[in-house]
């Protein structure tokens, strides 16, 4: 009997064993992964360290329904070709683009993709980078859409009423808004990780996600198309906006002369800012590299994007300016800092600070009081008057 619980105890041991070899040997594949969906300009900027995207923007990947199907094939053909339209995930309706992760290899991907799939409590299968590579040489080239997706690899029948897509109920061209509007989506002159955002009194403006600045401020002529037309791809993945901005952030990468060049490339080849600008918008002494997007919440409605620089938390608020003649910028820096802002001067707007005059090249001094809270006003300046005293000095 002694010999035998010995036996037992030894082969319990050795399975013990066993197992934490196995262990050993998972967790460094998935902890490669996590290093490399955290990593800079990767999944995080949008689904979040915990897997729990954005509310009614990015879809939840922790304990999604979408991964609890076993269909790896699924999950690769989004990886690697991108998903744009309206989706619905875990029965919640999200208003969603994921652009195509080409950037990285074969061996990368899977990582991640077993990452994710171990992650947050879900229990996805594995997959392996021969599966990504020979799916890489036979799926279609285009960005999927949701119904696109599930026709090739459709839901189990248990779930097919909680997910899928749905058809949008909103104008084309979104006018006469009463309160904000906030789209994550793929926007012309700006990285895949953009938002779009419309505000009461019909101002919108694109911030990037990935660059952690504002793009673009247009009023004239409606939000993007972001009906059936536009949310239905039709080999078209960058949005389309009727009017022309009144203010365009100045970056290394991206000339104003681009933007209708960018327009006119979205029914071909998708053409976008990449996240890899030098010139930050935000300068603090002894701080360099660049931001890191933390995520957004709303605030009453408003999206209050936060993304750190160096040690300092950095929080900024667009609202609709008190005339609805064009928007204002709220900034807060923690721990507080002097630091300077780089504006681009334009004709089309006139610009304005709360803490005092800017340059005529577009630069503005922060003390380290005035950045616990600041604002930046940018107004059209057609209709609206010149104010009496000049914003660059």
């Amino acid at each position: 009997m002694r010999s035998r619980l010995c036996h037992l105890l030894s082969g319990v041991l050795l399975v013990l064993g066993f197992a934490r070899s196995v262990d050993a040997a998972v967790s460094s594949p998935l902890a490669e992964g996590k290093k490399l969906y955290e990593g800079p300009g990767s999944c995080v900027i949008c689904h979040m360290a915990d897997g729990k995207g954005q509310p009614g923007s990015v879809p939840p990947l922790a304990r999604s329904d979408w991964l609890k199907d076993e269909k790896p094939e699924r999950t690769i053909a989004i990886v690697l070709r991108g998903l744009f339209g309206p989706v619905k995930v875990n029965n919640k309706r999200y208003f969603s683009a994921m652009p195509p992760q080409l950037l990285m290899n074969d061996e990368q991907l899977s990582l991640i993709i077993n990452y994710v799939h171990q992650s947050w409590g879900n229990k996805a299968p594995l997959v392996t980078a021969k599966q990504v590579a020979k799916a890489r040489k036979v799926l279609p080239a285009d960005v999927y859409t949701p119904g696109k997706i599930l026709k090739a690899y459709p839901f189990a029948a248990h779930l097919v009423k909680r997910n899928g897509t749905f058809k949008p109920d909103f104008d084309d061209a979104l006018q006469n808004v009463a309160e904000p509007v906030v789209y994550r989506t793929f926007m012309p002159g700006a990285s895949p990780a953009a938002f779009a955002v419309a505000l009461p009194g019909d101002q919108f403006f694109c911030w990037d996600a990935a660059e952690c600045r504002l793009r673009y401020a247009w009023a004239k002529g409606g939000f993007i198309r972001g009906n059936r037309v536009h949310w239905s791809s039709n080999g078209k993945p960058v949005a389309e906006f009727y009017g022309d901005p009144y203010y365009r952030a100045r970056s290394s990468l991206l000339k104003p002369e681009d933007y209708a060049h960018l327009a006119e490339t979205n029914r071909d080849e998708p053409f976008y800012d990449t996240s890899e600008a030098k010139d930050f918008p935000i300068r603090i002494e002894g701080v360099s590299g660049l931001p890191v997007y933390k995520g957004y919440r709303l605030r009453e409605g408003y999206p209050e994007f936060r993304y750190a620089f160096g040690k300092h938390l950095i929080r900024e608020t667009i609202r609709e300016s008190a005339d609805k003649l064009g928007i204002v910028r709220t900034f807060s820096v923690e721990p507080a800092t002097a630091l300077t802002f780089s504006l681009t001067p334009t004709q089309l707007a006139y610009i304005s600070s709360s803490s005092g005059p800017i340059a005529k090249n577009g630069s503005l001094k922060i003390s380290a009081a005035q950045s616990a809270e600041f604002h930046i006003t940018a107004i059209e300046a057609n209709p609206a008057p010149k104010p009496v005293a000049s914003q660059f000095e």
